[in-house]
């Protein structure tokens, strides 16, 4: 800022002695000729009048009246104390007689004002002298050092030394330069005091003229005050708080001048607003914190500066969320530089694309051609721009860290190339999908970006070793590598790049075959361990085996990420490796691991608490045990079952119950678990507030009209058949959903599942106990009417199910009269089984209780133990063999029984899979019966003793069980009869009534008021109106509430219904595996 005062500097100033007459040896005087020491002597005094001129120069400069001896030519200052007086009391001289020269109105100063400027002038003065004392310190200190060292040389050497007399020159020398260097620093010192000199009066003539005006404005000399005060004279800040000063001046004085006449409400202590005092760096951090970016837009008037910084922050990150954004910001681009107040590209660093991908064009890309400051460019899914345009973007952009092209269509060479040649500092480059990209592309990319940290480029065969070699050697600074779908990548390279990048965080590679256990149990050989992985990716490496898992599980014991889809040779040996990881381990990813069972899943959970994300889409062994032990996990977020077809309701609610109300779960996959229905998710809705996503495709009780207004609709590639069954609800279709099964249902504070309870309220609220009856008296005579009903309820629940569903369940074979005589076992007594008391309790001491409760413990694996005490093994094995029957037929009616509840609170569900259900049960009673009786048969007919009493303590210990298990299977059939009819009647009330609203408006419109008109033409004329629309019978079919709301095609479409703004990605690394994001 000193350059506005130049002209306060003597002109006759003569320049610095030149840097090489300090580093120049001088040559000795014994080495010279006559000639060449006149030439030295005539020198060294051109030097010293050099001196002696600056000397004279800066006292004319600063008034000095300094006296010098004889002994002081050779530039030592005389009396330096009397030299900086002199110096501050010329420049305060100065200042007292120009600082408010030329001031209009400073006469008429208040003693207040001048009292504020008396203390001013003294707070500089002792500013300037501050200063002084530090120059003079440090002069002091150098001269000091070259004294000392002199009178070191002096007792070393000998006074005609040639070489002492050289040392002491140059050390004369340097004291000349010191003299100089501090001439110069106080020249520059006075220069910068005149300038507050001089921001001050153009401060007070502002202030004066304002005051001359009537108007009330603040005193400067407070800023100015508060200035001087705030400067550390140790500090070499002083030009930076000097740009700091003249911005503040001229904001006061646009301050002082903006305001109006003097009123009698503002006070006279008005201050400058705080913020004109902060540095320009801070008020750009005060004004980039605001939380919403139109917050500063009407600041932008403020002045200048703050227009300056606000326009930075604004198109730092321009916000681009939709359409009207885009074209709003496009309108501006499109301008050239000198058509707009500010350079708008230059000032753009992020730009991101991603919400408005549809609306992108390489005509808008071009538009931020010359954004050279770029740093990051994101164009996810802008699916309509093509390489040419990218790469017009990117060149020149020397600052770009990162670019994300993922879902453009057509990626060439030129963007690798472009990267190669202009962007050094690319950390992140994500290209899915490069086909098109060649090897020499790759090759010139790779060796050009050193600085690379976080790489994606995916199914490209050119990917092979080579490539990831030169990767290693390359980009050491690596921490993120995705090389999915690259067949060519083999373990050899893969173990150089785990073996050279010990700070590798994530790594994918997926579908590739060349991918073996070599890779990780080579790796031990090269590296002890990869501390820093935290993600490892292997899904469709079909030669991964459990031998990897536990070596990785070894190399990488911080491991959080574990994707290992379609991995098909993975066991449940893996899960227990994994579960090593302990708290470390959040997400896991099993999809289309077939071999995974339950027992594997449960040591998983158990070890690893902080599991978040679990993926066992098409783990067709997984059952309801699996929802069990997910119920443990208190930090979970999402659970994909797709294709989990055991899963049942039994299941989920129990899985709802145990996990309580308030659930963390996010996102729920369970499409394709056909036996589902309504009641299960409507209680896991309730449980999970914050649940965002659920897809239930092909779940039949979810695939109707009612339900599906709320669905999000079918991604384009889908065909006719898939969009049938699609049924995914996300963002606000979840809400939605929610609520209109809250009016469906009754409310409750958690899963209910008391069949009994079910059937009793059923009961009551139908008003079907006669007069004086009782509850088990009216369920008796209700069941005897059901029994007469049934072969016609089954046979009309053909109009209620979904075509092409197998409806030949056989139920001619079910005799609901006699469901008692199913277990007709227990009725055959053994023949000579009399035992006593004594010998009851002794048997029944050596029979395996534990056993009896849980057949399926892991204790029991393979093991047969004592079920039936004293008699043969075979006969004892037998028997063990219908204890795990029986297991597996109590849990088949219990499931059966939860199902039932469930369907039974919703009406007008599909029913088809219980009807099957009830029937296969059924089935697997008889069969079970006849293979007891067949036991016991051949047990009487041996007549062993032994054989006999170990039969009897069987029965004594089983029969109740098998009883109890008839009542349950009986009542919910009872349930499920009851709900059919029920439908039925409803369904066939709703379907006459369409007929009839047709067959009205049909007669209106052709004006025949004659309904007994006998003749076919009209009939056939009738019939042909009444032809329906698919979605009418779906109507009729599931009984709407309520009239429909019908278009042109008789139902409204989805996607009016639809509020669901959610890309369509699957969001694992298989996309398969989530089938309904497919």
């Amino acid at each position: 800022m000193s350059d506005h005062h130049d002209h306060n500097v003597p002109g006759n100033l003569p320049g610095g002695l030149p840097a090489g007459w300090f580093t120049n040896p001088v040559p000795s005087r014994e080495s010279l000729n006559q000639q060449g020491r006149e030439a030295v002597s005539r020198e060294h005094r051109q030097r010293v009048t050099r001196i002696a001129q600056n000397e004279t120069a800066l006292r004319d400069m600063f008034r000095f009246n300094v006296h010098r001896s004889s002994n002081q030519s050779s530039g030592q200052s005389g009396n330096h104390d009397e030299r900086r007086q002199s110096f501050n009391g010329g420049l305060i001289g100065d200042a007292q007689k120009n600082m408010l020269n030329g001031v209009l109105g400073s006469s008429n100063l208040q003693a207040d004002d001048l009292r504020k400027l008396n203390l001013f002038q003294i707070a500089l003065q002792q500013k300037v002298q501050a200063f002084l004392d530090v120059i003079e310190n440090r002069r002091k200190i150098i001269l000091n050092e070259i004294n000392t060292r002199n009178t070191n040389l002096e007792r070393l050497q000998e006074p005609n030394s040639s070489q002492a007399a050289n040392y002491s020159n140059k050390l004369q020398r340097v004291r000349l330069r010191a003299i100089e260097t501090e001439t110069m620093e106080l020249h520059s010192l006075r220069s910068k005091f005149l300038t507050v000199v001089e921001e001050y009066r153009k401060a007070m003539n502002a202030y004066c003229k304002s005051k001359s005006e009537g108007k009330v404005v603040p005193n400067p000399t407070d800023y100015f005050q508060q200035w001087i005060e705030s400067l550390d004279p140790s500090e070499s800040s002083l030009p930076i708080r000097l740009q700091e000063l003249t911005w503040g001046s001229k904001t006061l004085i646009n301050t002082i001048a903006a305001t109006v006449d003097k009123t009698k409400e503002r006070p006279t202590s008005y201050k400058v607003f705080p913020l004109h005092y902060l540095p320009s760096e801070i008020l750009h951090l005060v004004l980039e914190k605001l939380s919403h970016k139109f917050d500063i837009v009407d600041l932008l008037t403020v002045c200048k500066l703050w227009a300056q910084f606000i326009v930075k922050i604004l198109y730092y990150r321009p916000h681009i969320n939709k359409r009207s954004q885009l074209e709003l910001f496009m309108r501006t681009m499109m301008m050239d530089a000198d058509e707009t107040v500010f350079d708008y590209r230059s000032m753009i660093k992020r730009l991101n694309f991603s919400f408005v991908g549809d609306y992108m064009h390489d005509q808008e890309l071009y538009s931020f051609v010359g954004c050279q400051n770029l740093e990051r460019l994101t164009l996810v899914f802008c699916k309509n721009i093509t390489s040419k345009s990218i790469s017009a973007v990117l060149k020149g952009c020397k600052y770009l860290q990162s670019v994300d092209i993922t879902g453009i269509r057509e990626i060439s060479d030129d963007i690798f190339d472009t990267l190669a040649e202009s962007c050094p500092r690319v950390q992140g480059f994500y290209v899915p999908q490069a086909k098109n990209v060649t090897s020499r592309a790759l090759h010139n990319f790779i060796t050009h970006a050193p600085m690379l940290k976080r790489v994606k480029i995916t199914a490209n065969n050119n990917m092979d070793d080579n490539l990831i070699n030169l990767f290693a050697d390359k980009c050491s600074m690596l921490v993120e590598v995705d090389v999915t779908q690259s067949p060519n990548i083999r373990d050899h390279s893969l173990l150089k790049l785990f073996s050279k990048l010990a700070q590798l965080r994530e790594f994918r590679i997926t579908h590739n075959t060349n991918v073996s256990d070599k890779l990780f149990l080579e790796l031990p050989k090269k590296v002890k361990q990869l501390p820093a992985l935290r993600l490892l990716d292997l899904s469709g490496c079909e030669n991964i085996t459990d031998k990897t898992i536990e070596k990785v599980v070894e190399l990488a014991p911080k491991l959080r990420n574990v994707f290992l889809g379609k991995c098909s040779r993975i066991t449940d040996y893996s899960l227990h490796h994994l579960a090593r990881l302990g708290k470390n381990l959040q997400t896991v990813h099993f999809g289309h691991c077939f071999n995974i069972s339950d027992q594997g899943v449960r040591v998983l959970v158990q070890s690893c608490p902080r599991i978040q994300y679990v993926d066992f889409a098409c783990c067709t062994n997984l059952t309801n045990r699996t929802l069990y032990e997910l119920s443990d996990l208190s930090k979970l977020k999402r659970i994909g079952l797709v294709k989990c077809s055991q899963m049942t309701d039994e299941g989920l609610l129990n899985m709802i119950s145990l996990r309580g109300r308030n659930d963390s779960l996010e996102r729920v996959h369970l499409s394709y678990c056909s036996n589902l229905t309504i009641y299960p998710i409507y209680e896991l809705l309730m449980a999970c507030p914050r649940l965002s996503h659920l897809s239930l495709t092909a779940v039949p009780s979810f695939l109707r009209p009612d339900i599906t207004a709320f669905c999000r609709p079918a991604p384009n590639d889908f065909s006719d058949n898939q969009r049938q069954i699609f049924c995914v609800f996300s963002g606000k279709g979840v809400h939605k959903l929610r609520h209109y099964l809250m009016s469906l249902t009754t409310p409750t504070s958690g899963p209910q599942t008391d069949l009994r309870d079910v059937l009793t309220k059923y009961i009551m609220s139908k008003n079907m106990l006669q007069q004086g009856e009782d509850l088990e008296d009216g369920i008796n005579r209700i069941t005897r009417d059901l029994n007469q009903d049934s072969a016609a309820i089954l046979a009309a629940t053909g109009l209620s199910q979904m075509n092409g569903t197998n409806n030949d369940f056989l139920f001619q074979n079910i005799d609901f009269d006699r469901l008692e005589d199913v277990f007709n076992w227990y009725e055959t007594p053994p023949v000579n089984a009399e035992l006593s008391s004594d010998e009851i309790t002794l048997l029944l001491s050596q029979v395996d209780r534990k056993f009896c409760e849980d057949p399926f413990d892991e204790e029991y694996d393979d093991l047969d133990t004592v079920v039936a005490p004293g008699a043969n093994p075979d006969l004892n094995n037998e028997l063990c063999y219908i204890v795990r029957k029986l297991h597996e037929l109590d849990d088949r009616v219990n499931d059966f029984e939860v199902n039932v509840a469930s369907l039974a609170r919703v009406q007008f569900q599909f029913t088809g899979f219980l009807l099957h259900e009830m029937a296969q049960i059924y089935m697997q009673m008889v069969e079970l019966n006849r293979q007891i009786s067949q036991i016991q048969a051949r047990t009487n007919e041996s007549n062993i003793l032994p054989d006999i009493r170990g039969l009897s303590i069987w029965r004594l210990l089983f029969i109740e069980k098998f009883i109890e298990l008839l009542q349950k299977y009986k009542l919910s059939t009872v349930v499920l009869r009851l709900y059919l009819k029920d439908s039925i009647t409803l369904l066939t009330r709703q379907r006459e009534l369409l007929l009839a609203h047709q067959r009205t408006a049909w007669t209106v419109s052709n004006g025949n008021d004659n309904e007994d008109s006998e003749d076919p033409a009209i009939w056939r004329q009738f019939e042909n109106n009444m032809q329906m629309t698919p979605d009418q019978m779906r109507i009729i079919q599931f009984g709407l509430r309520g009239p429909p709301v019908v278009g042109v095609t008789g139902l409204r479409p989805l996607a009016e219904a639809n509020n669901n703004n959610i890309d369509e990605r699957a969001e694992t690394p298989d996309d398969e595996t989530i089938l309904e994001d497919a």
